[in-house]
């Protein structure tokens, strides 16, 4: 019984350890807004997880960070409207991985921008440059 007991206290420091440390990679996620006319409305999700619904005015920010899966299948989506405008796209998964993805040290955060513009949507590793057309607007 006792063996029992010191396995699940050590189980849970590990899981504890491995959420505040981010073993796998930490991640951070700025979607601005570069439609001049409405504000961008966006709801954010993932599986297990509800970002809410946030008002992007133009030039501002909507951004989080998370630590990314030890089986590396991360996933958040989100649906956008602005004025007539709709539309639903991953902004987390493995192919946007790809795209953001910077060799870093493994304590270092990596960093996804996207831009929301009146011919769609974008997405880079940089703030402000080499962006990638992923979607227009529906």
């Amino acid at each position: 019984m006792d063996k029992l007991f010191i396995i699940f206290i050590l189980t849970c420091t590990f899981a504890s350890l491995t959420h505040a440390i981010c073993v796998f990679g930490k991640w951070h996620i700025i979607v601005t807004s570069d439609m001049p006319d409405n504000d961008v409305i966006v709801h954010v999700k993932s599986g297990d997880e509800d970002r809410g619904i946030h008002t992007i005015p133009f030039n501002g920010t909507f951004d989080w960070t998370f630590c990314e899966r030890f089986d590396g299948r991360s996933l958040y989506f989100a649906d956008f409207s602005c004025g007539s405008k709709v539309q639903s796209l991953h902004l987390f998964d493995d192919p946007i991985r790809h795209i953001c993805y910077e060799q870093k040290f493994v304590t270092r955060t990596q960093h996804c921008y996207w831009s929301v513009r009146p011919n769609g949507f974008f997405v880079s590793r940089h703030p402000n440059g080499d962006w990638v057309h992923i979607s227009f607007w529906r």
